[in-house]
């Protein structure tokens, strides 16, 4: 049976979860939803196999864990199984959760993303140390002249940041995507 806990209160228990990336993810049903609060404060994060990600605080007896909980209202198809699941951490006390990873990506892949998720996906995915404007518009859908506005996407920056990717170029030279 996983149990989440904070605060010497029971948020959530059962032996109905999935386990994904080490996390435990409760269906609604097992979470006493009085102690969760959505955060409007937090900004949402991208996963390019699970989608987006929104988050609840947690408050038990008048304190508050900020955006110790998460979900993924819509996650791709590839992550179906945490559909109206939640997830937590920061804090809250875990038990009951099996050993190793659970469910993690499968085969890394597209699944029809374009825009600013595909360019997610490619700054992680793609083994160049120089990515093209040609292979980011074939990929992402992208063109060059929209490429430093879909840059400056938070989680556009958060990837960036993450996989050490920067992007150069501009006036006479076309962008590219170069690995730092």
């Amino acid at each position: 049976m996983a149990k989440a806990t904070w605060n010497g209160a029971v948020i959530a228990e059962t032996n109905d979860f999935v386990f994904v990336e080490g996390n435990v993810y409760f269906p609604r049903s097992a979470i006493a939803m009085a102690y969760l609060s959505a955060n409007e404060d937090i900004q949402p994060t991208y996963c390019h196999w699970k989608g987006i990600a929104k988050y609840f605080d947690v408050t038990v007896d008048g304190l508050t864990n900020s955006g110790g909980a998460w979900y993924y209202q819509e996650p791709y198809p590839q992550a179906a199984v945490i559909k109206d699941h939640i997830a937590f951490w920061n804090g809250i006390e875990m038990s009951g959760a099996p050993e190793g990873d659970g469910l993690v990506e499968g085969e890394p892949r597209l699944d029809g993303k374009i825009g600013w998720e595909a360019l997610c996906w490619l700054i992680k995915f793609s083994k160049n140390d120089v990515i093209s404007p040609e292979e980011i518009k074939k990929v992402t859908g992208v063109a060059e002249d929209k490429l430093a506005d879909v840059w400056q996407i938070y989680d556009v920056q958060r990837y960036a940041d993450r996989y050490q990717r920067d992007l150069v170029g501009g006036g006479d030279e076309p962008l590219r995507i170069i690995r730092r």
